[in-house]
């Protein structure tokens, strides 16, 4: 099932109790501090589509200049996060633009656990082969060190004075938000089937439409493995439609 504008307008009207019942979840985790030095941004991170309403709804009520280059980096992040490594769109001179609404798996980044964050790791792994391999079958071979790339697992971030983590903490909080999603059934099951839980994905997608995207991003990876070049992506980014500025 596609998304649209229309649904993510409906779907905003709809999900105020669950994006308020969302803040209660994220409070479950503990704050943190860390160094800051914004090496977790190293990638866009996978969300439920409850968390990117309330990331849709952040763009929307933001200044019209700054709404407009965010939504140029999540498009470029969309087409180009396969060959090349990039930081999180939302990331600019490491500071986060949606900080105070920033995705679960930001907050617990650093908290879990070394032995699940690595469980959590192979089977990212596991998937970026698959994805290699799908690639390959298009005949087109993604660059090795982009498969291979893996955010560390952090030593450095530790829960605030009074704080404390255990092995229920975070599952507990991951399970919640999971329930607040499903509340927004079928649209939870098409952001995670079709969508792949990627907000740069439904981006694309309510610019360019579903299929074009995927032709798009084809055209694109291909390009760039071939000559490095991503010029045309850049023409098309400085022309992008303001897709959020409608939104209420």
């Amino acid at each position: 099932m596609k998304i649209s504008l229309r649904i993510i307008q409906d779907l905003l009207d709809k999900s105020k109790k669950q994006r308020s019942e969302l803040r209660e979840a994220y409070a479950l985790v503990p704050s943190s501090h860390c160094r800051r030095k914004a090496l977790c941004c190293s990638l866009l991170p996978e969300m439920s589509l409850v968390e990117a309403l309330a990331a849709i709804q952040c763009l929307s009520e933001m200044d019209p200049g700054i709404r407009f280059r965010l939504t140029g980096s999540l498009v470029q992040y969309f087409f180009l996060n396969s060959v090349r490594i990039t930081s999180c769109p939302f990331l600019v001179d490491k500071n986060c633009l949606i900080y105070e609404n920033r995705f679960f798996g930001c907050r617990a980044y650093g908290l879990w656990p070394r032995h699940y964050y690595n469980e959590l790791a192979t089977r990212s792994h596991q998937t970026k082969r698959y994805n290699q391999e799908q690639w390959q079958n298009l005949g087109i071979s993604l660059p090795q060190e982009v498969v291979d790339f893996q955010v560390s697992y952090c030593p450095h971030v530790k829960p605030d004075v009074g704080s404390s983590v255990d092995d229920e903490t975070l599952p507990h909080a991951a399970d919640k938000i999971e329930i607040l999603s499903k509340q927004l059934a079928p649209w939870h099951e098409s952001f995670r089937h079709t969508y792949f839980l990627d907000l740069s994905f439904l981006l694309a997608s309510l610019i360019f439409g579903l299929t074009e995207a995927v032709q798009m991003k084809f055209a694109f990876v291909k390009d760039y493995v071939k000559t490095g070049n991503q010029a045309g992506l850049s023409e098309i980014v400085g022309n992008l439609p303001d897709v959020f500025a409608a939104l209420t």
